[in-house]
């Protein structure tokens, strides 16, 4: 996963730049276009930034002709598997003489087969099904909390909401930010149903967790009732509900889970209302959702589905459910200001030198355009006095355009010669002797007059029907803004001498953007900047929160360093951290009040954007980007982007602001740049990769063609990526190839994690060594335990660190096993907390891993796929987990097709679409030098690596958490589910080839192929047949299966193999991976009371770690 943007060096100003991303983003999308010409009129800075920004995008560019007729031509790429030599397998003498023996060992009966049985795995699902729903208790609030709901503006449709759903099956609220909307209408429902005495049962799903918790806790706080009763939630790791709960509020991907589960149709039985909220941030689950829910309505006429979101896209979604009704709420009345990044450039006194050179150039020139007009007064007869009569005639055109014209714009060209010719701003018209500030406060444009008179316009000034600027403020528009900043002005002209207050007029604006854009680019976060602006809050605004919208962990780390920095040592602040994989009770953090005259300051992803409220924010600082996962589903590349958010999000975040009070948004970005945002944002079902989509689909649909249902969504992703999801599920053997699900798939389906992860432990439980591989693919799910070292200095020591925890394994997932083996030995937390600051590790995530295998194999248990005693049970299923060479095996089956290969004569490394790849310089292979300095890669042991990521990066595509392997495991394990042993044979006889005559090639797939003597290609497809077959018998029956002691000694063998070939690569097998200590020498053939396992084992019998530290088992 990307950590970093796209760095470009070539700076550009920004109105190109937009021009420039947006052309290149049409052409992506028109699959019909296959090249582009930029006009000739670009500069040679505009070209280059063009050459540096598509090298990641499968775009190719290139310059054409001389001088003024250069331009510029992009064009698309075709991608085909990267050509490479054919590697030799080459074993040792003993692996092939036991691999040729194993033929002999297991003679499985029967042929393979793709045999589809449709039982039920007891697919999970939320403990609400089994049960009726019940009539709600009825509310006993306190006096002050009913009337605090009261005053809220979605009150006052509580009869036209209840009205409109008992009338229409499915209904829109669009209610902005404050309405109420998230914790009212589902209160709304249950007390009309208390009422009435009608049982209901509510499902309020949100887009993150902590969405789902605070919002229980908030709407259990207003009826005075416990969590878990009557209302409850239920998220990835926690749940708190029972058998009777009307209110549920969980994740978009608990009730996917409820729909595609085995029990779909009784829980839509048991469901009277479905309240998707915040449904306009179109997460890849809620786009489903909407699919599924469209098509059981008809079958379950009695369900009510409610959608709501403060910037929904009402129209498209009321198309959708066949026009239904939409009610519009309005939100607090609270007013929010809202500064752009040309004004904080113009008022703040900034860090950038470029900035304060051409600001302090335009304010010398302000000040003496100020001289000029006290000298020579401000009478109309002064301002005319030395214009010549064409300046005369061409202000009075733009006096009138500015009146006739329905838009402000007419006014940049008043302001233009105000600031260049030294017009004054008070210029009134021959005619009618109306003035700018005039036609401004007759329209209403609030902004316009505010710049007329920072610039110093007069309101004094009368026109020929004696009306001053305030008196026609009045007689269009009453007591609005215009006339009150009017009458202020003019107060405050009679009081004192007019300080004139320099204007950002569009001019100025534009100088100031395109300094700050030729010396800081925009890909980039300007944390200076935002440090700049915190600063200006603390010391010149009053008392209130600060809330700081940032793309990634990255970039909030990097603030709150400056923060510490520059701004603590000189104020009294609370900074807060504020993200999606934090703790629940970490994130709650963020909720409690601060002393009074403190400042909180509040440093957050998007997750601040929607449904939490923290009532002390008073500022928002956006910077206007947010990190997102895009998927190329033709090379598998994924890329972690800081994009521009929509139009839409900005909206949201402002709304952060002005929650209980007036509030100020400070925009890190310009108001041409919010005009070129999207509306809305891209859904997730359109940029991220779809396999466990499909998989959904396949088991919802039941036969049904995956991409006709994935074409009914409100915006149907690519076909190629739907296509090539199902080309990688049919080829690791969930789907057959008429896209039903296989035995596989639906154990996979049922399985909450990723599918390639579900293969990966499936592989770990036949192979016995099952403990290892369920930690592995917990901290995978979780994603990197490892936290970002915050100094420089610490770079060093966080790659020695993971160096010391790999123990020349090569191998980052052994890294990641050591890394949890040691905090979970450190049985106390402040040891704990040691190990995290020694090895740079993260409590918070460790913990999650640590909950999430509890979880994970909690449910293996319920599903009956490891049995509490005898074969099956844990103790049967890891007598090979202290062999780290079986368990590499299962992460070149879960992780297949990422495999790429070290060619050492050209010293490159090569995956299926990429001629070239790099390691993660985070990657424990990145440190893997000889003492020459020579190049790391040229020293790896084998030439063959298994990753769990590949993503862009600035200099180029790179791959995350790998693991060196032999090439026996990558003939054997690597590869298609289902295939043909002769097809996979291929016989060498090409006369250009002729050493390697009577040799063959044993054909993986399309991308890798191995050279190797005939009997042992033999061999080896048939021990990949026969671990085929032996598989697929334990997945048509994973609750009844066993090993025969045939089956028991091929595994057995086949673990020694591995081992032999390891060996030989001098890999050294870690033999005490299946222990507690990290230096023991025990192995795990026979398991022990010291186990680590069994102590992981016994703890889930006690349900508490924590008690079994206090009591010291052993």
């Amino acid at each position: 996963m990307a950590s970093k943007n796209t760095k470009i060096n070539v700076k550009i100003e920004e109105d190109i730049r937009i021009f420039i991303h947006r052309q290149i983003d049409l052409f992506l999308q028109d699959e019909q276009q296959s090249e582009y010409d930029f006009p000739a009129t670009l500069t040679n800075q505009h070209r280059a930034y063009i050459h540096e920004y598509v090298k990641n995008k499968r775009i190719k560019s290139r310059s054409h002709g001389k001088g003024n007729a250069r331009y510029l031509t992009i064009y698309k790429t075709n991608l085909s598997a990267i050509t490479h030599d054919d590697a030799r397998l080459e074993l040792t003498d003993q692996t092939i003489a036991m691999i040729t023996e194993l033929q002999n060992i297991y003679r499985p009966k029967g042929n393979q087969s793709k045999a589809k049985n449709k039982r039920n795995m007891g697919r999970y699902n939320v403990y609400l099904t089994a049960s009726q729903p019940s009539v709600p208790p009825p509310v006993h609030s306190a006096a002050g909390v009913f009337e605090e709901r009261s005053r809220l503006p979605i009150a006052q449709f509580h009869d036209i909401i209840l009205k409109c759903m008992l009338q229409n099956q499915v209904i829109i609220i669009s209610g902005n930010t404050g309405s109420g909307k998230t914790t009212q209408v589902p209160q709304f429902v249950m007390e009309a149903a208390c009422q009435s005495g009608t049982p209901c049962r509510v499902i309020c799903t949100q887009p993150r967790r902590i969405s789902a918790v605070t919002v229980a806790e908030r709407v259990c706080f207003e009826r005075n009732e416990q969590l878990g009763d009557a209302v409850g939630y239920q998220i990835r790791l926690e749940s708190r509900l029972k058998p009777n709960t009307n209110l549920l509020f969980c994740t978009n991907g608990v009730l996917l889970r409820c729909l595609t589960g085995q029990g779909a149709h009784r829980f839509l039985d048991n469901v009277t209302h479905i309240i998707i909220d915040e449904v306009h941030e179109r997460d890849q689950y809620s786009d489903f959702l909407l699919i599924a829910l469209k098509d059981n309505l008809p079958k379950h006429p009695h369900l009510k589905v409610v959608l709501m979101s403060a910037t929904i896209e009402s129209n498209t979604f009321s198309q959708y459910f066949n026009n239904c009704p939409v009610i519009e709420i309005p939100g607090r009345l609270f007013s929010i200001e809202r500064y752009y990044l040309e004004d904080i450039l113009f008022q703040l006194d900034t860090y950038n030198h470029t900035v304060k050179d051409v600001k302090a150039k335009i304010l010398s020139n302000i000040e003496h355009q100020r001289t000029s007009s006290d000298a020579n007064g401000r009478q109309h007869s002064s301002a005319t006095a030395n214009m010549d009569d064409e300046s005369i005639l061409l202000m009075n055109d733009i006096l009138e355009e500015c009146w006739i014209e329905n838009s402000p714009e007419p006014f940049q060209n008043f302001f233009t010669l105000v600031q260049e010719e030294s017009i004054s701003v008070d210029f009134q018209h021959t005619e009618t002797k109306m003035t700018a500030l005039m036609i401004a406060a007759a329209k209403g444009y609030v902004d316009i007059l505010k710049s007329l008179l920072d610039m110093g316009a007069d309101p004094s000034i009368r026109e020929k029907h004696n009306y001053t600027a305030h008196d026609w403020a009045c007689f269009i528009h009453g007591n609005s803004v215009c006339s009150q900043l009017l009458a202020n002005a003019k107060k405050r002209g009679e009081s004192q001498p007019v300080q004139q207050m320099p204007a950002l007029t569009p001019n100025i604006a534009k100088q100031l953007l395109d300094a700050y854009h030729t010396s800081f680019g925009d890909e980039r976060i300007d944390h200076n900047l935002i440090i700049d602006v915190i600063q200006y809050i603390c010391k010149n605004q009053p008392e209130g929160g600060i809330l700081v919208f940032l793309p990634g962990f990255e970039d909030i780390q990097e603030s709150y360093e400056l923060l510490t920095k520059r701004v603590a040592p000189h104020q009294r602040l609370k900074l807060f951290m504020l993200h999606s994989k934090m703790q629940t009770s970490d994130q709650h953090a963020v909720f409690n009040p601060v002393p009074v005259g403190v400042r909180k300051i509040v440093l957050s992803t998007n997750i601040a954007e929607t449904s939490i409220t923290m009532d002390d924010v008073v500022y928002v600082i956006d910077s206007g980007k947010v990190k997102q996962k895009y998927y190329d589903s033709v090379t598998a590349t994924n890329s972690l982007m800081a994009t521009w958010i929509s139009q839409a999000c900005a909206t949201q975040r402002a709304g952060r602001a002005g929650r209980t009070k007036p509030g100020i948004c400070y925009r890190l970005f310009s108001r041409a740049r919010l005009e070129a945002m999207d509306q809305f944002t891209l859904p997730e079902i359109m940029r991220v990769p779809l396999t466990e989509i499909c998989l959904n689909t396949a088991l919802l649909t039941q036969g049904a063609s995956i991409l006709d249902f994935l074409n009914r969504a409100i915006q149907p992703p690519a076909a190629t990526s739907v296509k090539q999801s199902i080309k990688y599920l049919q080829k690791v053997g969930a789907l057959d190839d008429d896209e039903n699900l296989t035995d596989l798939g639906h154990i996979l389906a049922d399985l909450p994690v990723d599918a390639r992860l579900g293969k990966m432990l499936l592989y770990g439980i036949l192979l016995k060594c099952y403990e290892p591989v369920l930690l592995i693919v917990s901290v995978l799910s979780i994603n990197d335990i490892f936290l970002l070292p915050g100094f420089a200095g610490d770079k060093e020591k966080s790659r020695k660190a993971r160096r010391e925890l790999a123990e020349e394994s090569y191998s980052d997932c052994f890294c990641l096993l050591r890394a949890y083996q040691r905090w979970y030995e450190a049985r106390s937390i402040s040891k704990r907390k040691e190990i995290c600051n020694r090895f740079f590790l993260s409590h918070s995530k460790l913990t999650m891993v640590c909950e999430l295998r509890d979880k994970l194999h909690g449910h293996l248990c319920s599903i009956g796929l490891i049995k509490s005693y005898g074969p099956g049970s844990s103790d049967d299923l890891n007598q090979f987990a202290a062999n780290w060479s079986m368990v590499k095996a299962c992460l070149v089956v879960g992780l297949y097709p990422n495999i790429c290969h070290l060619e050492r004569y050209s010293k490159a490394m090569k995956a299926r679409f990429e001629k070239k790849i790099f390691v993660h310089p985070s990657s424990v292979l990145a440190d893997a030098k000889k003492p020459n300095g020579k190049d790391a890669k040229l020293w790896l042991p084998t030439e063959w690596i298994t990753f769990e990521e590949k993503f862009k990066s600035s200099r180029g595509s790179m791959i995350r958490c790998n693991t060196v392997v032999t090439s026996l495991a990558i003939s054997i394990f690597a590869g298609p589910l289902y295939f043909d042993e002769e097809e996979s044979l291929v016989e060498c006889d090409d006369q250009d080839e002729t050493a390697l005559i009577g040799g063959c090639k044993i054909a993986i797939d399309d991308w890798i192929n191995f050279i190797v003597d005939t009997p042992v290609a033999k061999a080896v497809l048939r021990t990949r047949q026969l671990l085929s077959e032996l598989f697929l018998k334990f997945t048509q029956n994973p609750r009844t299966f066993q090993l025969t002691a045939m089956e028991y000694r091929f595994l057995q063998t086949l673990g020694q193999l591995l081992t032999l070939e390891d060996g030989a690569a001098q890999l050294t097998n870690r033999v005490e991976i299946g222990t507690t200590g990290a230096n023991s020498r025990k192995g795990y053939h026979k398991p022990q009371q010291h186990d680590q396992w069994r102590v992981l084992r016994r703890e889930e019998a006690n349900n508490s770690w924590r008690h079994n530290a206090r009591s010291g088992a052993s």
